[in-house]
């Protein structure tokens, strides 16, 4: 009985075991991934820049509130991915318009426009 008992348990862990190098054999290469496959949800907003990291490549902008994520008018922090001419040439007290993608917990930055020049 209790060979009998260790067998089935053997037997049960060696198929749960090559299932999963199984899966894992397969070549997963030329698949979408979940983001790939949807289409990411541009957001526009219109705020004031406050301040500008280029070395972190962050913007802090006092945005309007932004219906489209439920946001209310607050303070936050954009991430950016390089600094071109939209960025470098915008200051503190800059009215922007901005548009961005929401990445998981970070706002990346996709356009920035200074409204008063």
């Amino acid at each position: 009985m209790r060979n009998s008992i260790k067998a089935v348990v053997f037997g049960a862990l060696s198929v749960m075991f090559s299932a999963g190098l199984h899966a894992e054999a397969h070549q997963h290469g030329e698949m979408n991934t979940a983001d790939d496959a949807m289409p990411q949800k541009v957001i526009e907003g219109t705020g004031i820049v406050k301040d500008i990291d280029l070395s972190s490549k962050k913007i802090t902008i006092s945005h309007e509130a932004i219906p489209a994520v439920g946001w209310p008018a607050m303070t936050m922090r954009f991430t950016f991915i390089n600094p071109d001419v939209s960025i470098t040439a915008l200051k503190a007290g800059s009215h922007v318009d901005f548009s961005f993608v929401q990445q998981g917990n970070v706002s990346l930055l996709k356009s920035i426009k200074d409204t008063q020049s």
